[in-house]
């Protein structure tokens, strides 16, 4: 067997050395001692080849053509072990993995609390609350949410972007300033009052969504960093616009890799994830998620 060892090794000999050891033991032992036989044989033959890899990496391909079917090597000089083939795992059994595989978040403590807890500014009658928020095609909007009103105002974020209230006191109106030697989301949203036009708030539109992004839930799906937000979508048939009664999720992934905030947006209907099976979407980088909200909303559940 010398020769099968050396750096020099031919395959051919080596299989037709094989193939007549094989016949040999077949006429002396019938039935399944041919089958060990065999076996034995391609073992044998799997560890010359796995030494002969380590010598040449670009023969490694040959030690996986020479092996039975259900056979692997660990590495290059490991002896052949047997791998079985995975057996897929239902999609109901994955779902009712462990806690480690799956999480579970409370809505209701959610639903728009970024529209409280972003920014703000002190008016005549009382603190104005402000956030950012998006719709299902996600376009931007500011969200204004004037003391002792019982609701939200949505105002899009556009050039000609315009829109005004009253809290009770005074009246304000937002707009936005554009300029062109600014990059977009470095334009300025301002709110005035109206009538003296002093400039009560102003914010780049960067810096709104970066506070925004802060007041989101922390998350982690995939193994990356999220921000869950859990929110009314915009009625844009009433003027200022308010929300409606179409409640969805969106997960923010804040791409740092070019070495800035680069924010990506993942809208999910609430609709859409309340049946009996959790419905599956995809991420950042394709990244897999499997979501399922409870029917009465009380709970979000996602895994991989």
């Amino acid at each position: 067997m010398r020769i099968f060892l050396s750096r020099t090794l031919d395959l051919g000999r080596l299989w037709a050395y094989c193939r007549a050891a094989v016949a040999a033991r077949s006429s002396a032992v019938p039935g399944v001692e041919c089958y060990h036989a065999a076996v034995r044989i391609a073992l044998l033959l799997s560890a010359l080849l796995a030494i002969r890899a380590a010598a040449a990496p670009d023969a490694a391909v040959l030690i996986r053509s020479a092996l039975p079917p259900g056979f692997a090597p660990v590495a290059a000089f490991d002896e052949p072990v047997f791998v079985p083939m995975p057996v897929p795992v239902p999609v109901a059994l994955q779902w009712r993995g462990s806690s480690a595989d799956t999480t579970e978040v409370a809505l209701p403590p959610l639903l728009e609390r970024h529209l409280s807890t972003t920014d703000s500014f002190q008016g005549a009658a009382g603190r104005t609350m402000l956030g950012g928020t998006l719709d299902f095609k996600t376009d931007g909007y500011l969200a204004v949410t004037p003391p002792n009103a019982g609701t939200t105002y949505f105002f899009k974020i556009e050039r000609g972007m315009s829109g005004s209230w009253h809290d009770g006191v005074r009246g304000y109106k937002v707009s936005l300033s554009v300029s062109i030697f600014r990059p977009r989301l470095a334009n300025w949203i301002q709110i005035r009052e109206s009538g003296t036009e002093r400039v009560v708030w102003e914010r780049r539109i960067s810096d709104l969504f970066r506070l925004t992004y802060a007041a989101g839930e922390p998350v982690t799906v995939a193994g990356r960093p999220y921000r869950l937000f859990y929110s009314r979508a915009p009625d844009l048939s009433r003027r200022p616009a308010t929300p409606s009664s179409t409640l969805g999720l969106c997960f923010i992934y804040d791409d740092t890799s070019a070495g800035g905030h680069d924010y990506k947006y993942y809208m999910v209907p609430i609709v859409q994830i309340t049946g009996a099976a959790p419905t599956s979407y995809k991420l950042y980088g394709g990244a897999p998620v499997r979501l399922r909200a409870e029917p009465d909303l009380s709970v979000l559940r996602f895994s991989r």
